[in-house]
């Protein structure tokens, strides 16, 4: 791909470090053409060590963006964490881009970004209207369906308690692993497709939680059972629980999101931008088996 400059925001998260790890080691992509950035410059140390070229960007100071950016020809854009603040900080970066003059911006958004009932949708499709209404000719949005690893990271309890609350009722979920997801970012920064591309990206199955459950059962040992409730009922549960009302709205709004078939679908997308297969639900859980197990037993 000639002497392109490849931009990577957010390159000290998870799905950062992998995007790079793919495109040095799979993509065969020189570590002197690309940029990695981070609010913490000090977390790319490793990189900088590789010839990677390391850059504070903070999404809340809109200057210290401009001078991250300068130089690349394709960005991928990844989502941050902060929930509440992405639609501005998400922005500053698009106008960034814009203003140094990225030839090709991708972006790690979520299923159905303009329709989800999620809590948090609304700021993935101000995102995605972000780059729609800049001048930046060229761009890719990744429509990412949810992480198998959210199971470990954010449902740890449902391992543990072997109690899975749900409102989803059959609601379907073609959830897929982060890794499959950053082999997929990696390759859209690296085409870099002209025009203007919305890919949505879902794993090779669609399960229901009832699914899910049987498959974790049948690969862990354990008894899982789902326990399916109004969502009045599960809000009510998870506030018993301690929980702050943002992640019982978050949990709650993802639930009417599997049930009104927001993250439903085939991997054909994920196929067409990747020209790979992503990994099943079974084999993601068999190989991390050892990891779950552990997590189950800490209850």
């Amino acid at each position: 791909m000639s002497d392109r400059k490849l931009l990577i925001t957010g390159a000290s998260g998870k799905l950062g470090k992998q995007v790079i790890e793919y495109l040095l080691n799979d993509f065969n992509i020189p570590a002197s053409q690309l940029i990695a950035t981070s609010r913490e410059v000090a977390s790319l140390a490793g990189l900088a060590e590789m010839g990677v070229d390391v850059r504070k960007a903070d999404f809340a100071d809109p200057a210290s963006l401009e001078a991250a950016f300068t130089g690349a020809d394709n960005m991928l854009l990844i989502s941050i964490d902060a929930i509440g603040q992405r639609s501005e900080l998400h922005r500053n970066a698009v106008v960034a881009a814009e203003r140094v003059g990225i030839k090709h911006l991708s972006y790690t958004s979520m299923p159905a970004a303009d329709t989800s009932p999620v809590v948090f949708a609304f700021e993935h499709e101000a995102t995605e209207k972000a780059i729609a209404d800049s001048q930046i000719s060229n761009w890719t949005i990744l429509r990412n369906n949810w992480y198998f690893e959210n199971l470990a990271e954010f449902f740890a309890s449902t391992l543990q308690t072997q109690a899975w609350l749900t409102a989803a009722k059959e609601g379907k979920s073609a959830q897929l692993s982060r890794l499959d997801l950053a082999y997929a970012a990696a390759a859209s920064v690296v085409k870099a497709l002209e025009g203007k591309q919305t890919f949505t990206l879902n794993g090779p199955e669609s399960l229901t939680t009832d699914e899910m459950a049987a498959k974790i059962n049948q690969a862990l040992g354990l008894d899982i059972q789902v326990i399916h409730q109004s969502d009045e009922e599960l809000e009510a549960q998870l506030a018993s629980f301690g929980l702050p009302e943002g992640i019982v709205a978050m949990v709650t709004t993802m639930d009417q999101h599997a049930r009104g078939a927001f993250s439903d679908g085939t991997s054909q997308e994920f196929e067409m931008l990747t020209g790979r297969q992503p990994q099943s639900f079974s084999h993601w859980l068999e190989a991390n088996r050892n990891m779950l197990s552990q997590i189950a037993k800490n209850a």
